[in-house]
């Protein structure tokens, strides 16, 4: 367990020694000013919001859908994963929302391929989708290991019974996949920047993730937290996913290389459907969901 433990804090450790390494060895660079604007940071985080939220909702969705396959009964979004009656299989299907958002995340990751060209800003959405498919997917597994009560520890310990070295190695395994995969939304987020951006200055670099990717996802984080609540225990929920990822964006923004321009109309304006669909997914979630629908 303590090489786990340990690997689990380098992942939230390693941005931050690394961002502060660039930050004293750029000090010298300062990067253009009006390269980019608030339009793009508040675009990019209501997006985020909406991607996170509705990542969540699939979530819980696929996990109510296979209890319901199983017969059993439970509650879609009541803030607690239970259920009611019994089956042989009723603990792996408490993994069946990580997997599922896991290969939604996949999908969106090759229809943004698909699109990329195209100059909506809601290929932005799809990006966003992928991102937090994966990155909400993933760590459960290292979670799995660390707090087998947890959804996807009752699918691996509770029912498949995952030997503790298999555990370790899907941990570490998960662990380890995490940068990569945040490193490589880093490279496709540089393609929103603007064409006549020099991205050959690292300075330039950290300033535009920051709006397109930092600034966005902590205040899309704030913007997540009246989902989440009540109780108020959940509202630190998307903080946790901000902390172990978008460091990494952040602290590798000047390892991207041959970043391809793609056309946008992120910086253009704020838009006002995005934030409409927001606060209409907001009265949904409070209104219908949480109170929980019965499966």
């Amino acid at each position: 367990m303590i090489i786990v433990q340990v690997c689990f804090a380098a992942l939230l450790l390693g941005p931050v020694l690394w961002g502060a390494f660039n930050r004293i060895r750029y000090k010298g660079l300062s990067a253009p000013k009006g390269m980019v604007t608030f339009n793009t940071l508040i675009n990019s985080a209501v997006l985020y919001a909406l991607a996170f939220n509705f990542i969540f909702f699939l979530q819980e969705v696929f996990l109510v859908l296979g209890k319901k396959v199983l017969g059993l009964e439970s509650s879609l979004y009541h803030n607690n994963h239970t259920w009611e009656g019994e089956h042989p299989m009723m603990h792996l299907m408490q993994g069946s929302g990580a997997l599922a958002i896991f290969l939604i995340g996949l999908i969106c990751l090759v229809i943004y391929r698909y699109i990329k060209n195209s100059q909506n800003i809601w290929k932005l959405f799809v990006l966003w989708l992928a991102f937090h498919g994966l990155i909400q997917s993933l760590p459960q597994v290292t979670v799995a290991y660390l707090a087998p009560n947890t959804d996807v520890g009752q699918a691996l310990v509770g029912y498949l019974n995952l030997s503790q070295p298999l555990l370790i190695i899907l941990a570490l395994l998960c662990i380890f996949a995490t940068p990569l995969v945040v490193m490589l939304f880093g490279q496709l987020l540089f393609e929103f920047a603007p064409e006549d951006v020099d991205l050959n200055n690292p300075k330039a670099k950290f300033k535009y993730i920051r709006f397109i990717a930092v600034g966005a996802a902590f205040v899309g984080s704030l913007m997540i937290v009246p989902f989440r609540v009540p109780p108020m225990s959940q509202a630190i929920t998307p903080f946790i996913v901000f902390i172990y990822s978008i460091p990494w964006i952040w602290a590798s923004a000047h390892k991207i290389k041959h970043v391809k321009h793609t056309p946008n109309k992120l910086d253009q304006k704020v838009y006002v459907v995005p934030i409409a669909l927001l606060v209409l997914l907001l009265i949904f979630f409070q209104l219908v969901l949480a109170p929980g629908i019965k499966f």
